[in-house]
């Protein structure tokens, strides 16, 4: 028991230093891959672990992962309760302010299974699969019956605007351009957590860093942080430099610097968990794009 307490109280360390859990974005990476195998072992190995106990993250990926794999029958035969369990995973989680909040900000990921869940009570009704059927249908007139179908999940931060906006770094100020140009010095640099030196970064300690570089800046270290502090700026203002920042459920758990504005789309550069500094277009990319929480700056131009 104090083992457990101790290992939490750890955790709770980590935690305070960067909302980004590097274990949670694993789950949602490879959901959103279709690793729906990986997802189920690695949630539950979370599941396992006390240290995770207080998020609802684990418990919410590895209902979503169950009904995924129960759509193939042999799986289900083989994990007959799973199912069930998921339902009432579910069914648990939107009887919480805390549960309700994970479904809430998952709301891409629930369309899209929403989606495949009515497909499935098709092809149950087909085999007459009356039972499974229904538990589904239970779980679709209940949980999702208020989640949008994926062609309405159009909101201004998930869609690219139509209109002219900036282009690229060399229409803005001297103080943005050196700040993108620094940044692209440290393309390849690795992940580390905490880090926040040239010698690894995480995501919080990247944007930190150039801060206090090029703008002579000491910004907030936690992502959740920096995006209470910062001012907020709309989608169609949004400039190389500002910053933009993701939920994954649990609060802002990720940042990264806009790059560039081409194509009518964003550009952001950040410190990716699996390959350190990168370039991602973060409407060309189903992770990131359903997790935009909103954007910030620091500027004062």
């Amino acid at each position: 028991m104090y083992k457990a307490i101790f290992v939490l109280f750890l955790f709770s360390i980590h935690c305070s230093l960067t909302a980004q859990v590097m274990e949670f974005d694993q789950l949602e990476m490879r959901y959103d891959q279709k690793q729906f195998k990986s997802v189920y072992r690695k949630a539950n190995r979370l599941l396992d672990n006390p240290a995770y106990d207080f998020s609802f993250v684990p418990s919410y990926y590895l209902a979503l992962s169950q009904l995924q794999l129960a759509q193939s029958d042999r799986w289900r035969k083989r994990h007959q309760y799973a199912v069930g369990e998921a339902i009432e995973t579910f069914e648990e989680l939107n009887k919480s302010l805390e549960g309700k909040e994970v479904l809430k900000v998952h709301q891409y990921e629930l369309s899209i299974l929403k989606s495949d869940l009515k497909q499935w009570m098709y092809e149950l009704k087909l085999k007459g699969d009356d039972k499974t059927f229904k538990q589904i249908e239970r779980l679709t007139q209940s949980v999702l019956e208020n989640v949008p179908e994926v062609i309405d999940m159009k909101e201004d931060l998930l869609e690219p605007v139509n209109k002219p906006i900036v282009e690229n770094v060399l229409d803005v100020s001297a103080q943005r351009m050196n700040l993108i140009q620094s940044s692209e010095k440290l393309l390849g640099i690795p992940y580390k957590w905490a880090g926040n030196t040239p010698k690894g970064f995480d995501c919080s300690g990247f944007t930190c860093y150039l801060a206090e570089q090029e703008m002579n800046q000491q910004l907030n270290r936690r992502a959740a942080d920096q995006y209470k502090f910062a001012t907020k700026v709309k989608r169609k203002n949004v400039q190389p430099g500002d910053l933009v920042f993701f939920d994954n459920g649990s609060g802002i758990s990720h940042v990264g610097i806009v790059y560039s504005l081409n194509n009518n789309s964003i550009q952001m550069i950040h410190a990716s968990t699996s390959i350190g500094i990168s370039i991602v277009d973060i409407y060309q990319s189903s992770y990131w794009k359903q997790r935009i929480a909103g954007f910030g700056t620091y500027f004062k131009d």
